[in-house]
């Protein structure tokens, strides 16, 4: 399953994938958070013995094998200095690193995965991006955690809300600060460390709001707009309508799409909007392994939509 959903909760939104616990609001508290996720179980360390040919088992003294101990499922075996970092753990880590008192983080999910092997908390970040004062972005504090070895203990932010594997690979690769460190006995300690990155973190966002509002600021018309698709989405020499049906549509969106506002539809902000728009939902996806909307979401990360917005916002600045 491409999901590797375990267990999990989500607030107020089902998932894609139709698993988990919806919240109607934010967990009030650390306990109510591991129960609802199914993260309420802890992992201990046991030897690792080997089986001789004459019946005797040899230990293995540079390994361990590490346990979730309510149900002795074997997550993993892993080196001698490996330290497990609990679950419950993880949650106290995002506490401590926000500075912050129990039920007053804006946990949106958290998930166990791959069998309990991966497990991720996804917080609101404490400072909301406007454009405008009014066009909100999102942005999220995704902790990670793993029983295997397959990731790092960290922090990373992602204006990706992870609700499964795909989602947890899509934030970690789009990540815009990361902070992690392995699983030793001082991981637990990096406080400090983890914050400094953090504060890049707004400044990342301040700049983003910074740019966006810039765009705002600048009249752009519908004469413009045209020149800018002309320029960057060019009609193939096939085509001898004034514009192409691509052309057309994109235009189209400009003048009338009720998600652009009409306060800046006739803005720089407002021109990539309507480009972002048109490959973020004009593209058609089959069905397949990935569900739609995580092939949508790869195409506005990494795709054609992303290199379209690039292109369209370098032109733009």
């Amino acid at each position: 399953m491409a999901h590797e959903v375990e267990d999990m909760f989500s607030v107020r939104e089902l998932p894609w994938h139709g698993l988990g616990t919806v919240l109607p609001e934010y967990p009030k508290s650390k306990q109510e958070l591991l129960e609802a996720a199914g993260l309420d179980w802890e992992v201990g360390e046991l030897p690792v013995e080997v089986p001789l040919p004459n019946g005797q088992r040899l230990m293995a003294l540079d390994k361990k094998g590490i346990v979730r101990l309510s149900d002795n499922t074997l997550l993993s075996i892993m080196g001698g200095t490996y330290q497990p970092i609990q679950p419950a753990q993880l949650v106290d880590f995002a506490y401590s690193l926000l500075d912050a008192e129990e039920g007053s983080i804006l946990f949106e999910t958290a998930i166990s995965m791959a069998g309990g092997k991966v497990n991720t908390l996804l917080a609101r970040i404490p400072k909301e991006v406007k454009i405008g004062g009014e066009d909100a972005v999102d942005l999220y504090l995704s902790f990670v955690n793993s029983h295997d070895g397959s990731l790092r203990f960290g922090v990373h932010v992602t204006p990706i809300r992870v609700v499964c594997r795909n989602t947890l690979n899509l934030s970690l690769k789009s990540a815009m600060q990361s902070w992690s460190v392995k699983h030793s006995a001082s991981a637990l300690t990096s406080i400090d460390e983890a914050r400094r990155t953090l504060n890049l973190s707004w400044q990342y966002a301040d700049e983003f709001e910074k740019g966006m509002n810039t765009l705002l600021d600048q009249e752009f018309t519908k004469r413009q707009f045209e020149d800018m698709v002309r320029k960057l989405f060019p009609k193939t020499a096939k085509e001898t309508a004034p514009f192409s049906k691509e052309q057309y549509s994109l235009i189209g969106l400009l003048e009338s799409s009720p998600t652009i506002d009409d306060g800046f539809r006739y803005t720089k902000y407002g021109a990539l909007n309507a480009v972002t728009e048109f490959q973020d939902w004009n593209t058609r996806y089959n069905e397949g392994e990935a569900s739609i909307e995580e092939k949508r979401t790869l195409n506005v990360l990494f795709g054609r939509a992303k290199a379209a917005a690039d292109k369209t916002y370098a032109y733009l600045a």
